[in-house]
C-alpha cells in the first residue's frame, strides 16, 4: 500500500463526506425547531451532522496538509513563468485570489448572487417552522419546568398535573428536554399536552417566527404601520426595507432579534 494514494483516496471521501453534511445543514431546521421537535434526517440529527461536518472538515485539513506535501514539486510548478523562474503571482494564482475574494467579501457584504443563495437556505429552513410547532420561545427545551412556567405564564403546579396525567413524574428543576428524553417523546409534543389541558398562554405581545417574517409581517401583527415600524427601528440605529427579513437584517447590524422586537413592541404599547 502507498500512503500517497491512501492520503488522495481519504481526502476525497472526507470531501464527499463534508459536502453531504454541508448540504443538509444548510436546508435543516434553525436550532429551535430542530431541537424542539427532535429533527432527525436518515436517523441523524441536526447535532450529529454538524459534529460528522466538523471532525470530516479536520479530516480533510490533515489530508490536504499531506497531499500538498506529496505534490509539492508539481503545485511549485504551477507557480513558475515559461522560464522556470519561480513567480508566485502568477496568472493563475492571481485569479484563484480573485476568485476567493470575490466568494469572501460577496458573502461578508451580502451582495448577489451569494445572498440570494443564502436566503434560500433561510427560506428551506423556515419551511420546516410550518410543517412543525413552533415553541414559545428560542430553545425552550433548555429552561426548566419552573422557568418555562414563568415565561409562558403558565401555573407550575398546574403543568405539573398535566405531566402527572400522562404518568410522568417530574420536578420543577428538569428540563423539557430532560423530560422528553427520559420519556421517548419530543419537546414539542410535551408543550401540546399542555396547551391542549390549559390553552394557548404565549407570554404578551410574543411574536414568534421572527426568522421567516418580514418587517412587514412583524408590523401587521403589532397592529401597526410598517413605516412607522421602520422609522423607529431606524432611530435605533437599524435600517431595514419592508420585504427584508426581519431576523437576519436585524441580526447583521449587530442586534439581538428577540430583545429588539421585545423592547420595541413593549415601548411601542406602553406609548399606544
Amino acid at each position: 500500500m502507498k500512503l500517497k494514494r491512501i492520503t488522495s483516496l481519504v481526502m476525497l471521501w472526507s470531501m464527499i463526506m463534508m459536502t453531504y453534511t454541508g448540504i443538509i445543514l444548510y436546508i435543516s431546521p434553525h436550532g429551535r425547531v430542530a431541537y424542539w421537535t427532535n429533527w432527525e434526517l436518515f436517523g441523524w440529527s441536526k447535532d450529529q451532522f454538524a459534529d460528522i461536518h466538523t471532525t470530516f472538515m479536520a479530516l480533510f485539513i490533515l489530508t490536504t496538509l499531506l497531499h500538498v506535501y506529496y505534490n509539492w514539486t508539481p503545485l511549485l510548478s504551477y507557480m513558475k513563468n515559461k522560464a522556470k523562474a519561480f513567480v508566485f503571482f502568477t496568472k493563475e494564482m492571481v485569479v484563484a485570489i480573485v476568485i476567493m475574494l470575490v466568494f469572501l467579501f460577496g458573502t461578508l457584504l451580502t451582495a448577489p448572487p451569494f445572498s440570494t443563495f443564502l436566503e434560500f437556505g433561510d427560506e428551506i429552513k423556515e419551511s420546516w417552522v410550518e410543517k412543525s410547532e413552533e415553541p414559545p420561545y428560542g430553545h425552550a427545551e433548555e429552561s426548566t419546568l419552573k422557568d418555562f412556567s414563568q415565561k409562558t405564564g403558565y401555573e407550575l403546579d398546574q403543568v405539573l398535573k398535566v405531566l402527572a396525567v400522562h404518568n410522568i413524574t417530574a420536578s420543577k428543576s428538569q428540563t423539557l428536554e430532560d423530560i422528553a428524553m427520559k420519556e421517548g417523546k419530543k419537546p414539542g409534543e410535551i408543550f401540546g399536552w399542555i396547551t391542549s389541558s390549559l390553552g394557548e398562554n404565549r407570554p404578551e405581545n410574543q411574536i414568534t417566527g421572527l426568522g421567516r417574517k418580514s418587517f412587514e409581517e412583524i408590523a401587521k401583527e403589532l397592529n401597526m404601520d410598517s413605516e412607522l415600524l421602520l422609522q423607529e427601528l431606524e432611530s435605533m440605529g437599524i435600517k431595514a426595507e419592508k420585504k427584508d427579513k426581519f431576523k437576519s437584517t436585524v441580526e447583521k447590524q449587530g442586534f439581538n432579534a428577540r430583545e429588539v422586537i421585545d423592547g420595541f413592541s413593549n415601548r411601542f404599547l406602553k406609548e399606544k
